[in-house]
């Protein structure tokens, strides 16, 4: 972790200004970040572990996005490191528990909006070959035949629909949610993939687990009810999601052994076995 005094000088550095007040705020996995002056949010990339971070790509996505207004503004991005400087997104909030319905409305025109945009970085997030680069690195591992099963199934209809830039990282702590509107932050897994996996993500990583409130969502987000066959895909993709980051938490945690992986992991387990068991 930076010192107080490293986190002056480079806020210094890029904003010209002083660092009169600085707070700490919940660190992501993979940096820190600071409220500087109750005007700025100063993000500091950790060591990156993971080799799929590309903070060029990160950087590209920062300005394609900017015009949509569905993230918060940088005013400085370093290319080489990942340092971000941004303007503090004020009178925002967070999911507290169980997204309410205004609230995965708000998501749901946010990803429709992000999508739709149709930008192409010619990067693919490509969640098959992480996968496998995340499960090389660990040591315990999902049932053979099941994953298997979950990754020929999805493969069918996945790479179907044209790739466009998607944020690939829906979870809670990066959605800030302001009276009619939501914000969508922290693009560091966003790459060219299939729409559907944001809408995966949304509802696995919330733990949105009742039909009625996905279908809400989906119909959000659809502008109608889903049809059966594509909800289903819905369901295969989230299954496959739960053994990605089951082996990305792992991974971390073979790595670093700090507990908020393992945590993760166990939690992700606990799906597998649930979605397993299902079949």
């Amino acid at each position: 972790m930076p010192t107080i005094s490293e986190i002056k000088n480079i806020y210094h550095v890029i904003a010209g200004k002083n660092a009169e007040k600085i707070e700490l705020l919940k660190s992501g996995f993979s940096n820190h970040s600071y409220l500087i002056n109750r005007d700025h949010v100063l993000r500091i990339k950790k060591a990156s572990r993971d080799k799929f971070y590309n903070s060029k790509l990160e950087a590209l996505v920062i300005n394609k996005i900017a015009p949509l207004k569905i993230s918060e503004t940088a005013v400085y991005f370093n290319e080489k490191d990942g340092t971000k400087l941004s303007l503090y997104l004020k009178r925002t909030k967070k999911i507290m528990s169980q997204p309410t319905n205004e609230q995965m409305a708000y998501v749901a025109k946010a990803l429709k909006k992000l999508h739709r945009a149709k930008i192409v970085t010619g990067v693919s997030f490509d969640i098959i070959n992480r996968l496998h680069y995340y499960k090389s690195r660990c040591i315990d591992y999902v049932d053979t035949l099941y994953e298997r099963k979950v990754i020929l199934a999805v493969e069918k209809f996945f790479y179907q629909e044209p790739f466009v830039l998607c944020h690939n990282d829906v979870v809670n702590g990066n959605l800030l949610f302001r009276k009619r509107q939501v914000f969508l932050i922290d693009f560091e897994y966003a790459a060219d993939n299939n729409p559907l996996f944001d809408l995966a993500s949304f509802i696995s990583e919330n733990d949105i687990v009742d039909d009625k409130s996905r279908r809400y969502f989906l119909r959000q987000y659809y502008g109608k009810s889903i049809d059966e066959k594509q909800f289903r895909r819905l369901l295969r993709l989230i299954e496959l999601q739960d053994i990605l980051w089951y082996y990305w938490a792992q991974m971390h945690y073979v790595q670093t052994k700090e507990s908020i992986y393992k945590r993760i992991a166990h939690h992700k387990w606990k799906a597998i076995i649930k979605n397993a068991s299902s079949h």
